[in-house]
């Protein structure tokens, strides 16, 4: 019985060409979004490969009739991890309903928010008045990691050499070593993800 509901749903996609469809309109979906600089969260569209992933039929949602979801998923040359997927929803009479389209991985991620945690638990308070002679490096610093958040490789970079001018004219030994020590792995981190991804 099982065999025979399996082959049923398969002939039910089949006969709307539910693959076929998706791929289709994924295709028309990318043009309408791809000026937006952040629509790929930095990848190129000739980087992701789209592929199939299957049909989900769904008969019981809260507020919403029944459909069949048709995804693609997409992946890099050498993930074996999607990095994001498409949807199509269909009705049960082969209709579009909806579609979405979700990138959840980030081509350059950096997991920022954690590396400031880290630094700024051996921040001394001092290092944030505005008339002491830390508080540069200590603004270059945010301003490198606040910029790469953003997306500004380019004015970040900027501000990882800032930092290490500024640590070089003002003397390691006005600062505190735990945090001296946590500061320099972060923007060895930082060059060196610059150099390696031009």
């Amino acid at each position: 019985m099982i065999t025979d509901i399996a082959q049923q749903l398969a002939d039910f996609c089949e006969k709307f060409k539910l693959k076929e469809k998706t791929f289709k309109c994924f295709e028309e979906f990318y043009p309408i979004n791809c000026e937006d600089e952040n629509f790929l969260n930095g990848y190129e569209k000739s980087e992701l490969k789209p592929v199939f992933d299957g049909h989900r039929f769904n008969i019981h949602h809260s507020f919403l009739p029944p459909t069949v979801d048709t995804r693609i998923d997409l992946y890099t040359e050498n993930s074996l991890v999607p990095v994001g997927y498409y949807t199509l929803q269909t009705d049960f009479d082969g209709e579009i309903v909806d579609d979405f389209f979700v990138i959840e991985g980030e081509k350059y991620s950096i997991h920022m928010a954690s590396h400031f945690q880290y630094i700024n638990e051996s921040l001394p308070v001092g290092y944030l008045r505005r008339n002491t002679i830390q508080y540069p490096f200590v603004s270059y610093l945010s301003l490198a990691g606040t910029l790469f958040m953003s997306k500004k490789f380019e004015a970040s970079g900027r501000f990882v050499l800032r930092a290490y001018v500024n640590l070089r004219e003002t003397g390691e030994e006005h600062f505190e070593k735990e945090f001296l020590k946590k500061s320099k792995r972060f923007l060895k981190m930082m060059k060196n993800y610059y150099l390696e991804n031009n």
